[in-house]
């Protein structure tokens, strides 16, 4: 899930998948028959408004910027990035029967097709997962295009936490940018409806061992903690208990269940509950315990 080896697959799959028309060096020669000159009918500069323009306005992309302030060269903002050169679409518009519309669209139909294959994005995909506020709102900043804050669909779930809309792909989990849902032609609640289901299916076959009288889940499933929002786990598992639960939830990848009508589970649940204090990845420091169908700190 390292975002630079996904930023690298991306921009290789698109000079693979886009063909000669789109991904080309400065050094490469021009098609032959091109009429490229200093006296050229369309410039690159305005090759590149062009294309800003239409790329701007395809699903899920938040920005459209020129690389190291180069008009032959494009950075398409999406859950990720991806690079295009525009030095073969400019030759191609200036060839003598040029018609410049194909030109643009094919370039375009290119780039979208290409998006559509990496997009998480898509119903069958979205997951949810539990993330500290303080995590989202340094993400929103830290991803923000063209001095746009990066605002992704979220809300709140306990104390310091929060439920957050993801797509996921066999290589990342992205949190996803809340203009997707105009694509997706949903609302966020019925969107977090479709995510909580496909979480729930995809942890039915979710491991859990017993270690000193607690449960916990497999911390080698990405999703482990988002089971927090799956309101029919917890149903079977407090039967299966007996009485009422609490968890801790230290870090994004450790879940440990526990009694909370039992003194000894309580105690060894704060222990691990502290233990993420220093961890990147940190959930919560305290124990939740379930009340009806929310989680509370104590």
């Amino acid at each position: 899930m390292n975002s630079q080896s996904l930023l690298a697959a991306c921009a290789w799959a698109f000079f693979a998948a886009a063909g000669p028309a789109l991904a080309q060096s400065a050094s490469d020669p021009a098609p032959a028959g091109s009429a490229v000159s200093l006296g050229e009918r369309i410039s690159m500069e305005e090759v590149s408004e062009e294309m800003a323009r239409r790329l701007s306005a395809l699903p899920g992309v938040r920005g459209v910027e020129r690389m190291d302030g180069l008009a032959n060269s494009l950075r398409i903002v999406t859950h990720s990035e991806v690079s295009v050169r525009l030095d073969t679409l400019q030759a191609r518009v200036n060839l003598p029967d040029a018609n410049l519309e194909a030109e643009y669209s094919r370039f375009e139909t290119n780039v979208r097709n290409l998006l559509d294959q990496q997009d998480p994005f898509k119903l069958e995909q979205l997951r949810v997962v539990i993330r500290t506020t303080q995590a989202i709102n340094t993400f929103e900043v830290q991803t923000a295009v063209l001095g746009q804050r990066n605002a992704v669909v979220r809300r709140p779930f306990a104390e310091g936490l929060e439920e957050v809309l993801v797509g996921d792909t066999p290589t990342t989990i992205a949190l996803m940018p809340i203009g997707r849902l105009a694509d997706l032609q949903l609302g966020a609640t019925q969107a977090f409806d479709w995510a909580r289901a496909n979480t729930l299916k995809e942890l039915s076959g979710v491991k859990w061992t017993v270690n000193e009288g607690l449960l916990e889940a497999d911390p080698d499933q990405p999703y482990g903690t988002s089971l927090l929002a799956l309101d029919q786990v917890w149903t079977k598992l407090e039967e299966q208990l007996g009485g009422p639960l609490a968890v801790a939830v230290p870090t994004r990848d450790t879940l440990v269940v526990g009694r909370a009508d039992r003194a000894r589970d309580m105690t060894r649940l704060a222990t691990i509950a502290a233990s993420g204090a220093d961890n990147a990845g940190k959930l919560s420091g305290r124990v939740l315990v379930r009340q009806g169908a929310i989680w509370v700190p104590r």
